[in-house]
C-alpha cells in the first residue's frame, strides 16, 4: 500500500508538515538533490511521514494550538528570537528539519531500529575469582535509537524548540 501525506494544519490526521511537492521544491535548492531524486514518491512519503514521527518524539516549548490536532505543530505561547509562535504556521526551521531528517531515513533506512540486543551488552564478567558467563539468549534487547543522538545535526534545526536534549547538546534555560 502507498503512504499517503496528509500534511493539513492543525489536522486531526495529519502525518507530516509538510507535503511531498514542497520537500521536492526544498532539494531542488540543496547543492546535491540526487539522494532525494533517486527515491520513488512512496519511499519520500514513508520518509517524511517517519521523519515526522521522530520529531513528534520530541517534546516542545508552548503548547498545541488545538487539542485535537494529531502533531505536535502549530504550537503557541512560546517565542523564538523575540518572535512568538502562531497558530497559523509551522516554523521553517520545523520543516527544513523534516526535510532532511526525511532525506537521511530515505538513504539509511535502517538508523532508527536500535540494537540488536548483543552490542554494548556483557556477554561474559570476570572480577577476580568471580565469573559470570550470560546465554546469548538471555542478552537484553537494545534501547530504541534517540534522533537526536543518531543524527545531531538535527539540534541545529530544533535546538531553539526542544524542552530537552541528549548527552552533550544544550538545554534551553528560560528565566523569569
Amino acid at each position: 500500500m502507498a503512504a499517503t501525506i496528509s500534511a493539513t494544519l492543525k489536522g486531526e490526521s495529519s502525518n507530516s508538515y509538510v507535503t511531498l511537492a514542497e520537500a521536492n521544491s526544498y532539494f531542488e535548492t540543496s547543492p546535491d538533490d540526487s539522494t532525494w531524486t533517486n527515491k520513488t514518491d512512496d519511499q519520500k512519503n514513508r520518509a517524511l511521514i517517519s521523519a515526522c514521527r521522530w520529531i513528534d518524539s520530541l517534546g516542545f516549548f508552548g503548547d498545541r494550538c488545538d487539542e485535537s490536532q494529531a502533531l505536535k505543530w502549530p504550537r503557541y505561547n512560546y517565542h523564538v528570537d523575540d518572535v512568538e509562535l502562531a497558530c497559523t504556521e509551522i516554523p521553517e526551521t520545523i520543516k527544513y528539519a523534516q526535510y532532511e531528517l526525511a532525506r537521511a531515513l530515505a538513504n539509511d533506512t535502517g538508523a532508527m531500529t536500535g540494537t540488536k540486543g548483543t552490542e554494548g551488552v556483557a556477554k561474559e564478567v570476570e572480577m577476580g575469582e568471580l565469573k559470570v558467563k550470560y546465554s546469548d539468549t538471555s542478552l537484553a534487547i537494545g534501547g530504541l535509537n534517540n534522533v537526536l543522538k543518531v543524527y545531531p545535526w538535527l539540534q541545529s534545526y530544533l535546538g531553539a524548540y526542544i524542552t530537552g536534549g541528549t548527552g552533550s547538546h544544550q538545554i534551553r534555560v528560560i528565566r523569569n
